[in-house]
């Protein structure tokens, strides 16, 4: 239910650590894009220049690394933090419809992934005043960089090398057409995203690694240690933080894989086919095999099996790596929750509405074999017994689904689930 638009999923200061270290050698780029990289022109320390002519001196050298052209002009804009709160309002406020809003966060409450009575649109803003470090709008072809220090220094020139990638795909790829608005699709949107931001953070490394030089590594590492942003980070619900971090981490893990098989002609080739589950991210194994999702389907006439009032509202898709999320904040171990939700083969969720109010989850999760089901199972028990709502498992033995009741009427869900 929730939207990842790239718009609207900027790129967070946290990945900036990640870069830093990258870019210090720990962490080795590319073959393919340090050797471009070297050859591109030089963006001299200090900012006496114009930012108009660094800005260009660094589309040049992503587009030697990136092998793409922009096939049109879009300036960069530099906004302080006030005009990046007034501009995300907005782009919450447009990804968000009143409905859309109020489903997402009785869902994400319901399942213990949000405190009760949060305001998804208050802790999102909230979040994002930390983390954001500019970002590119397909919808609207702006690209924006926050300056905080009101100068372009190595934050800003980092975070301008990450956007122009993002322009350089929408320009090549089109953004828009990957679905990663759709808001029935979680799991497709962020794996999909995965793959846009993974290959930004890709390019950014490598220019930061060729380009930066050792003060300008360390204003980029100390803006990724910014008290604001690392509490913004330390604060925010897992849910948030793990779906916000996810498309740069694992993202350019992702990436990393495909340049180490064929370069970015094998990015480019992901972009006609991109991964269609988290599960395909975070083992790209199954990416390169092309083992798609299990496509699950919830019983018609689900709500009406409820009772007189009971209306489906909203499904969604969630995948391994929602799934990982609400089995650890459901008190399961960060290792027992990856092991639990690694053999994922599909799911479906529904939100229902009831009389007076009522909200109840159905979700019905299929399995790769019997013993994975078997251990989701066992898993998933625990986190169920810690949802505010109540709820109820079904798995039957030997079976690779497992289904999951929320609220007061979790028995008839688990039985129209048939578990």
């Amino acid at each position: 239910m929730p939207s990842y638009s790239p718009a609207r999923r900027p790129a967070a200061l946290a990945a900036a650590l990640v870069l830093a270290v990258a870019a210090c050698g720990t962490t080795t780029p590319s073959p393919s894009a340090t050797s471009v990289a070297t050859t591109g022109p030089t963006v001299p320390t200090g900012t006496a220049r114009p930012p108009a002519e660094v800005y260009a001196e660094i589309r040049d050298a992503v587009a030697g690394i990136r092998g793409l052209q922009p096939t049109a002009d879009v300036d960069p804009v530099t906004i302080d933090e006030s005009v990046l709160h007034t501009n995300f309002e907005a782009e919450f406020d447009r990804a968000y419809t009143p409905t859309l809003l109020k489903d997402t966060e009785d869902l994400l409450i319901a399942l213990g992934l949000l405190p009760p009575g949060s305001s998804l649109r208050a802790i999102t803003l909230a979040f994002q005043a930390g983390q954001v470090a500019g970002y590119y709008s397909p919808e609207d072809d702006e690209l924006f960089v926050v300056s905080r220090s009101g100068r372009v220094g190595g934050a800003e020139k980092a975070t301008y090398a990450h956007e122009f990638t993002h322009q350089l795909q929408d320009q090549h790829f089109d953004l828009g057409a990957l679905g990663i608005d759709a808001s029935d699709q979680s799991d497709q949107a962020l794996a999909r995203l995965a793959l846009v931001e993974g290959d930004a953070t890709s390019v950014q490394t490598g220019w930061m690694t060729s380009f930066l030089d050792a003060r300008e590594l360390g204003e980029v590492l100390a803006a990724a240690l910014d008290p604001v942003a690392l509490e913004a980070l330390r604060s925010a619900p897992a849910y948030l933080r793990d779906t916000a971090t996810f498309p740069y981490e694992d993202g350019f893990a992702f990436v990393s894989r495909l340049l180490a098989g064929g370069g970015y002609a094998a990015v480019d080739a992901a972009y006609a086919d991109p991964p269609d589950s988290t599960e395909q991210v975070l083992h790209p194994d199954l990416y390169l095999q092309r083992q798609p999702p299990i496509a699950v389907e919830l019983p018609a006439g689900l709500a009406q099996d409820l009772g007189a009032g009971w209306t489906e509202a909203a499904q969604d898709t969630f995948g391994e790596l929602i799934l990982r999320t609400w089995l650890r904040e459901g008190g399961v171990t960060i290792a027992n929750a990856r092991a639990a939700s690694a053999g994922w083969g599909g799911d479906r969720l529904a939100l229902l509405r009831g009389p007076n109010g009522a909200v109840a989850v159905a979700l019905l999760t299929v399995w790769d074999t019997p013993a994975d089901a078997d251990e989701f199972a066992a898993a998933a028990r625990l986190a169920v017994a810690q949802l505010p709502l109540g709820g109820s498992l079904g798995h039957a033995a030997g079976s690779s689904t497992v289904s999951i009741g929320i609220g007061a009427n979790a028995a008839a869900i688990i039985a129209a689930l048939g578990e």
